[in-house]
């Protein structure tokens, strides 16, 4: 790869890590759309998605400062607090868990083209399908502990390539009541334990490769960072004022170019 490839990729990852499209998708469609080398494969991407935890713990920094707090308050915020934690806990375990135990299976059909195209479409149907039932307003203040359980569950799916972390775990909590603001709130929370793990699990991977250089690595840390803010504030604007639809469109229009170039 180039340094210009590590920048795209790096953009890439930020703009799309937390917008309902698929990051990981996207990132593999680079490389079919592109041309871009598929050094590093699944450790690099995974390396980037640590991009995008800075970004999450940046823009949420008061919540994350606040469940850090709460272990020496004993406050209604403090209670607060760690009932957040608790459940952002409860979230990660069912994908962790699964991810861990069928790593090998699933490495093998991560980088599937055709399994992709299925991906992107299947998180369009289920963002339209969920948008649509939900209640207009939001019927529960925020996510309780079996609302992220069952977010959770739902993040399951994003193991699959081309399914959507954060569109499965919006549609879920669309399904349980929340306001698209509180579902992509909440979604965001989410992403940084299960982040964290797969780029941290990636770095002794990434580091054997001495075709990538250290400034590389930076180059696409970077973008990945800045890029994720900006999706995050983009997405939460949007979701205040519209429907999931131009992000359904966008996938299945995506999913229409992936199968054209791999057919």
């Amino acid at each position: 790869m180039t340094l210009f490839d590590v920048a795209v990729l790096g953009t890439i990852q930020g703009l799309t890590e937390f917008l309902p499209v698929s990051s990981k998708g996207h990132l593999l469609a680079a490389r079919y759309l592109f041309g871009i080398d598929d050094t590093g494969g699944l450790a690099f991407d995974a390396f980037l998605h640590l991009g995008t935890l800075v970004a999450v713990i940046v823009y949420y920094w008061p919540v994350w400062v606040g469940m850090l707090r709460a272990v020496f308050k004993n406050d209604e915020e403090g209670k607060s607090k760690r009932k957040l934690f608790a459940k952002l806990c409860i979230a990660t375990i069912p994908a962790a868990l699964l991810g861990f135990l069928f790593e090998d299976i699933l490495t093998g059909y991560l980088r599937n083209p055709h399994l992709l195209v299925g991906g992107f479409i299947f998180t369009a149907l289920v963002l339209a399908l969920f948008d649509h039932f939900a209640r207009r307003q939001a019927t529960i203040a925020r996510a309780g502990y079996k609302d992220a359980l069952l977010i959770g569950v739902a993040q399951v799916l994003a193991l699959l390539p081309g399914v959507s972390r954060s569109g499965m775990t919006m549609a879920a909590g669309r399904a349980r009541g929340l306001s698209r603001e509180q579902a992509a709130t909440f979604s965001f929370l989410m992403s940084a334990p299960i982040i964290a793990g797969t780029g941290l699990h990636s770095l002794s991977s990434l580091l054997q490769l001495t075709s990538l250089p250290p400034g590389y690595l930076l180059t696409g840390f970077i973008t990945s960072c800045l890029c994720g803010l900006f999706a995050i504030d983009i997405l939460l604007r949007i979701v205040k004022r519209a429907s999931y639809t131009p992000f359904i469109i966008y996938l299945i229009i995506m999913a229409g170019m992936v199968f054209y170039v791999i057919r």
